[in-house]
């Protein structure tokens, strides 16, 4: 059974960057069939989706964490329920996903529950589709909710329209082979590696790849801006590049086409850089979601750390250390880039 013929769909989509980057391939599946596809999405998730161009439209609502209540919405959900959408469908199980999609005055309203939510949150819904193999990547559980309700097409991936100007920022800032770095999350501080490890990490890639550019971005918070400070004053080499002001996220996605690899954290960055196509080294603590969240295939390698913070729902961590990563040596981390980096050039 082929999907509905839905003319003109809604998609909503709240959540990180790492959240929209995953819905892509399945907001593209929507569109190849032929119909308008517009998103409720985050302000970063509109400047992901203006690089994409089955997407005709964007509504922006706030982020914060923890997230606002989704009755905060209202303003910009009136204006919604004005479109007369045939579907709105959620692939993200969160309360407020599910709350804006019953609400949004589409004939069909679909959402996808993957935990605990209220009944107001559900109370429009017309359909609600079970939590997914958690075991398969999060972009393919969004296309799974697809195949169930009847799509199947083959996964149309990412496909993006870098503006010019983004394009040639990226190549007045990258002279030369380049890795581009993150080493903060917007998540938790508990995903975050320890500064001095990596400085570490980066003198032992140097030995073996001197000429190697590393550029490091954020997102411009001020706590954000010590962790550069601090890696640039451990560091002290011309090699090192710190971008600390947050830049728009076209930017960010031309600085890592242009370099080799990526490294860095459990964070949105990440999964754009696996979306580019990009090689990536990355460090995770171990979680019940993890196997959906880090990239797959020969060009990726994960670095996984056990957690008793996530075995015993307790946190143990104090300081802004994550303990568990902690664990993981400057040497094993820099043997993963040299490894993958040999691995890039010669294919």
């Amino acid at each position: 059974m082929p999907l509905p013929a839905w003319k003109k769909i809604l998609v909503v989509d709240l959540g990180f960057l790492g959240d929209t980057v995953h819905s892509i391939p399945a907001i593209r599946a929507l569109a190849m069939g032929g119909a308008e596809v517009e998103v409720m999405t985050t302000a970063v998730g509109a400047e992901l989706l203006g690089m994409v161009p089955e997407v005709k439209r964007v509504w922006v609502v706030p982020l914060a964490k923890p997230s606002p209540a989704p009755w905060k919405n209202l303003g910009t959900l009136r204006s919604i329920r004005s479109q007369s959408y045939d579907v709105a469908l959620s692939f993200v199980g969160s309360e407020r996903n599910l709350f804006c999609t019953g609400w949004s005055a589409a004939r069909q309203r679909i959402a996808h529950q993957s935990g605990p939510s209220s009944w107001l949150s559900r109370l429009r819904l017309t359909q609600i589709i079970s939590s997914r193999d958690r075991s398969e990547t999060v972009f393919e559980q969004r296309l799974s909710i697809l195949k169930e309700l009847g799509w199947t097409g083959a996964n149309p991936g990412w496909s993006w329209q870098v503006p010019a100007e983004s394009t040639r920022w990226a190549s007045t800032v990258v002279q030369g082979p380049a890795l581009h770095l993150s080493i903060s999350a917007a998540s938790s501080p508990l995903n975050e590696w320890p500064i001095d490890l990596w400085a570490r990490a980066l003198k032992k890639v140097w030995q073996d790849s001197p000429r190697l550019q590393v550029i490091v971005t954020g997102a411009g918070s001020e706590r954000e801006i010590a962790r550069l400070n601090d890696l640039a004053s451990l560091v002290k080499d011309e090699r090192l590049k710190i971008i600390s002001q947050r830049q728009p996220i076209s930017r960010i996605l031309a600085l890592v086409q242009a370099g080799e690899i990526h490294v860095g954290l459990d964070s949105g960055v990440l999964h754009l850089a696996m979306a580019a196509g990009k090689p990536t080294v990355s460090l995770f603590r171990e979680s019940a979601g993890r196997l959906g969240w880090a990239p797959r295939g020969e060009s990726h390698r994960t670095i996984v750390q056990e957690c008793p913070c996530n075995q015993t729902a307790a946190i143990s961590c104090s300081g802004g250390r994550a303990l568990c990563l902690s664990k993981i040596t400057a040497d094993e981390v820099a043997a993963a880039i040299i490894g993958t980096l040999v691995k890039h050039t010669r294919s």
